[in-house]
């Protein structure tokens, strides 16, 4: 059976959840994938679905929606991750915080930082910044350095499983 979660279903859930911080659906592309054409279409499909779950949010003064950055491991000028990020920027007046997401997906430590120290250069620093997925000690505390203030952690759920 297949199942279909839009954006609004998705942002309802979380707002019967209640949590205090919430997280915009996005389109995510294992970071290893070889097919430019897919972050691409991810990318904007994560910035169109934005705009729906701003929409679909019922507690917009009780709970922070954070939409979360993608774009691969591209890291160029003018590259999808400067695209995802100029598409926020765009949309800076409804967000209250930013998450960096699409990464501990298989990629290099050194591609992983380097996407990492670009969204922290372009995000505002007055705001929020969440790491999602950080799966390593190592990477906590380089990110801190970086600029990231919030993460979530797989590293004690993958390391209880041994």
């Amino acid at each position: 059976k297949t199942l279909l979660l839009k954006p609004e279903d998705s942002i309802h859930h979380q707002n019967d959840i209640g949590s205090d911080i919430i997280m915009a659906l996005d389109d995510v592309v294992s970071s290893v994938t070889d097919d430019n054409e897919r972050f691409t279409i991810a990318t904007y499909r994560t910035l169109r679905w934005l705009d729906r779950c701003y929409e679909a949010h019922r507690y917009p003064t009780k709970q922070n929606l954070f939409p979360i950055v993608q774009g691969g491991l591209d890291t160029s000028l003018g590259g999808l991750r400067e695209q995802c990020l100029a598409g926020f920027q765009h949309r800076d007046d409804h967000i209250v915080g930013y998450a960096i997401g699409g990464l501990a997906g298989g990629e290099t430590k050194d591609d992983f930082w380097k996407v990492v120290n670009q969204c922290c250069k372009a995000l505002p620093d007055t705001k929020p910044r969440y790491l999602m997925g950080v799966g390593y000690p190592l990477d906590l505390v380089i990110c801190s350095a970086l600029g990231v203030d919030m993460y979530d952690c797989v590293y004690p759920t993958r390391t209880a499983r041994f």
